[in-house]
């Protein structure tokens, strides 16, 4: 059946390309910076398609522009750099600080210090005082394992309170000595935390070692439970040495394990706070 004459056209391409003539000069748009890049002289440099690209040339305006963008990164940045490396270097050849008599009147200063992780760490510690009153208060009213619950999870709200409170502390003594020695070398270029700022990290802190607190304390509270026959009421066991049973060993290695993870918790906020200041 043949194509009606007329009509519309079928698809696909076209049976003949059109011809075009390629343009004779660069458009009207190319003109700007035609001549400024392209380098057409005849020469014998053996340039590909016969022309060159111009090397740009910088005038006395950007020469100045440079110099002054130079000389502000250089006061801005090489000289801070320079003198945080001097600071670091300073003492490096000092096997051991020299003792002064004025050193022994330094430690006056943990006064101070105590009373204001004192003030730190007083809301958390008022409340973690709380909860464990109030555990005890519900093991001594309600009958049953049902108190002994209440003051287990009350005991351990209270621990996890205190915990993020000793971490408040370090947190924020860090903090205080970073910001004091930027001060006295570079500027003022760390961020003093507020009470709500030490707060909200020493909780991201805590959180990171929760998996490991809940180890060994979910291993002290199985030998508890075997130890008790029962949901413990947290109160320390009578040990049996000629009687080691597995509630025994299991109470024992989550109480080793208590200890070293609340050791540790002091040099990981330290670390943590001077990584992330």
């Amino acid at each position: 059946m043949g194509a009606k004459k007329g009509g519309k056209r079928g698809r696909g391409p076209p049976k003949k390309e059109k011809e075009r003539s390629p343009p004779t000069q660069p458009l009207p748009e190319d003109e700007e910076w035609y001549e400024e890049v392209v380098d057409e002289t005849p020469g014998d440099t053996g340039a590909f398609g016969g022309f060159e690209v111009r090397r740009p040339t910088m005038g006395q305006t950007e020469h100045a522009e440079g110099e002054q963008w130079e000389r502000y990164f250089s006061k801005q940045y090489h000289g801070k750099a320079d003198r945080k490396v001097e600071s670091i270097e300073e003492d490096w050849d000092a096997a051991v600080p020299d003792f002064q008599w004025g050193d022994l009147l330094a430690g006056r200063r943990i006064l101070p210090l105590g009373v204001q992780s004192l003030m730190v760490a007083l809301p958390l510690l008022v409340m973690s005082g709380a909860m464990a009153w109030g555990g005890q208060s519900a093991l001594r009213s309600m009958e049953g394992s049902a108190g002994a619950a209440v003051n287990l999870t009350l005991v351990f709200l209270a621990l996890c309170l205190t915990t993020i409170a000793f971490i408040q502390i370090v947190v924020t003594s860090v903090n205080q000595a970073m910001r004091e020695r930027s001060v006295r070398v570079d500027g003022p270029d760390i961020t003093l935390l507020g009470w709500m700022g030490g707060f909200q990290v020493a909780s991201r802190l805590f959180v990171e070692m929760i998996l490991t607190f809940l180890l060994v304390w979910g291993i002290e509270l199985a030998g508890l439970y075997l130890l008790v026959g029962g949901v413990p009421d947290l109160s320390i066991p009578a040990l049996d040495p000629d009687n080691l049973s597995a509630g025994v060993l299991l109470y024992l290695l989550g109480a080793m394990g208590s200890a070293f993870a609340m050791f540790g918790v002091i040099p990981y906020a330290i670390q943590a706070a001077i990584d992330r200041a």
